[in-house]
């Protein structure tokens, strides 16, 4: 059971050694070497204690969204390393804000954090950064009733933040009329190379017409023939478990620009939440499999 006052305690020395503070982190990885680092301490115990920033001389608490969970990272966090440690975790609230804490508990014998050698591709960190995003959306009230475009600038901002070079609205590829160039929602490079391409769009229903333009128009921008890109939907609607089923259902069948070779609708398996859904569609574009992961956040009503 984690001790609320202990927390506060700490909070209100943020230059303690067995203190780690983390505005927002869903890393297995980084959680495994911050677990490591204080089970390998002689105070006794540490804490991790994420949804606050952790200042000089104080703290601030941003809070993280309600019904947070870490029971997956951390399960696999504690797979990465020599021995497992004794913690306790669970959601706190500090100001009337929500946080999340895990207690790690000293041990006899170091503990060390090894890579595995099947580290997670660019592609996993991408769509793990931009789920992380999507989190931070669906929590801001500022972003219940609001365009796709102050959406998207959002989303934008956040993976900047994370070192991702982001050129939005370029106008490249032909537009849905084939006409002329369009103007790309989100466009993402690595290394000065095309990595991916964001289609947004604000969706109150399955409305199956104005979907397939999206889908389309993503095709039609991406002239290189991408590993992945993203169709990101903010979908304000009550029912958004039936939403679901029935989107997945629609894309898995629908006719594509280029072949569909296959889909999984548990590409999601290792996040845990309800509000924030992907599946993958695997596409044969000139030879070789491409990727199409569609990710749907729920806008909570007002």
């Amino acid at each position: 059971m984690i001790d609320i006052n202990e927390v506060k305690q700490l909070l209100q020395s943020p230059d303690s050694k067995n203190l780690i503070c983390r505005n927002l982190e869903f890393r297995p990885q980084n959680l495994a070497m911050f677990i490591a680092a204080l089970s390998n301490m002689t105070e006794g115990y540490g804490y991790i204690v994420i949804g606050v920033i952790k200042n000089t001389n104080n703290y601030s608490i941003n809070g993280i969204s309600n019904g947070f969970i870490l029971d997956e990272p951390i399960k696999r966090a504690l797979s990465l390393l020599s021995e497992q440690p004794l913690i306790e975790f669970g959601p706190l609230s500090i100001e009337g804000k929500n946080i999340y804490a895990i207690k790690v508990i000293n041990v006899e014998n170091e503990i060390f954090f090894s890579i595995p050698q099947n580290t997670e591709s660019l592609t996993d960190l991408f769509i793990r950064d931009l789920y992380l995003a999507c989190i931070k959306l669906q929590a801001r009230k500022l972003y219940v009733s609001t365009t796709e475009d102050e959406r998207n600038d959002f989303i934008t901002d956040l993976l900047e933040t994370n070192g991702y070079h982001i050129k939005d609205q370029t106008r490249r590829g032909s537009s849905a009329s084939g006409k002329s160039s369009g103007e790309i929602d989100i466009f993402v490079e690595n290394n000065r190379m095309p990595f991916t391409i964001i289609e947004a769009l604000n969706l109150d229903s399955l409305n199956t017409n104005y979907l397939d333009v999206h889908l389309d128009k993503i095709y039609s921008y991406d002239t290189t023939g991408n590993a992945f890109n993203v169709c990101l939907s903010y979908v304000k609607i009550k029912d958004f478990g039936s939403f679901w089923d029935r989107y997945c259902n629609y894309v898995k069948t629908r006719e594509y620009p280029v072949m569909l070779v296959s889909s999984d609708t548990n590409a999601d398996k290792d996040y845990s939440y309800s509000d924030i859904r992907f599946m993958t569609t695997t596409h044969n574009r000139s030879g070789k499999l491409t990727c199409l992961y569609h990710i749907c956040v729920k806008i909570q009503e007002t």
